[in-house]
């Protein structure tokens, strides 16, 4: 084979291979909270952040153990915290809100990884992102 061909080749095998993997997150509630069930993770820990018009406290690392908050920590200063959820309660709030939450979820997990609530262009609304989610042993 020619030495041009190969990158040709290579590039159509990796589009090939990628192809038959589901890269996409899953679209609906309902779909992201069966994903995240199926992976029967009760402990774990998440950084969370949220942007809002309000009192910021930078980046917290949440850490659940046997499906309950057990300590959320201000990244920068090490400060403890209260009032962040499990990965279930927010299922059970994005669920229950009025009006609606725009939310994206991980392809992997399942879980939310941003949940904006109404209206940030007239202050009155807020964007929480999850990310760096770990299964703990």
């Amino acid at each position: 084979m020619p030495n041009f061909v190969r990158p040709f080749v290579a590039v159509s095998l990796i589009l090939a291979f990628a192809s038959c993997s589901d890269v996409t997150a899953p679209k609906t509630v309902s779909e992201a909270q069966s994903l995240w069930r199926s992976k029967n993770i009760s402990s774990y820990s998440y950084v969370a952040s949220v942007g809002c018009f309000c009192v910021l406290t930078g980046p917290v690392k949440v850490e659940v153990v046997g499906g309950h908050v057990a300590r959320v920590t201000v990244i920068a200063t090490g400060a403890q915290l209260t009032g962040y959820s499990t990965i279930d309660e927010l299922f059970d709030q994005i669920r229950s809100a009025t009006p609606a939450l725009t939310v994206e979820f991980d392809r992997s997990l399942g879980y939310p990884t941003r949940i904006e609530r109404c209206c940030l262009e007239d202050d009155s609304g807020s964007v929480t992102t999850i990310s760096s989610l770990i299964p703990s042993s």
